[in-house]
């Protein structure tokens, strides 16, 4: 229970301050682009929408991108 209740105030935190990647990502899904595939992780493009990691010493990378699931 406890661990539910955390995921979901989690989940609240990144939707209010992420409102714009996951309208895309809806969009995207409705398109068939339901898959998140792993790739060699790199700078964010910065015309698109990204939640990148972070790290410590203020690097951004992105490691996944939204796909058609491979058949």
């Amino acid at each position: 229970m406890e661990l539910g209740i955390g995921f979901l105030v989690l989940l609240s935190l990144i939707g209010i301050n992420e409102r714009e990647f996951f309208d895309e990502k809806i969009k995207w899904e409705k398109l068939g682009y339901g898959y998140w595939e792993q790739i060699e992780c790199r700078a964010p493009d910065s015309n698109a929408k990204s939640m990148p990691i972070i790290t410590p010493i203020g690097n951004e990378y992105v490691c996944y991108k939204q796909t058609k699931r491979p058949k």
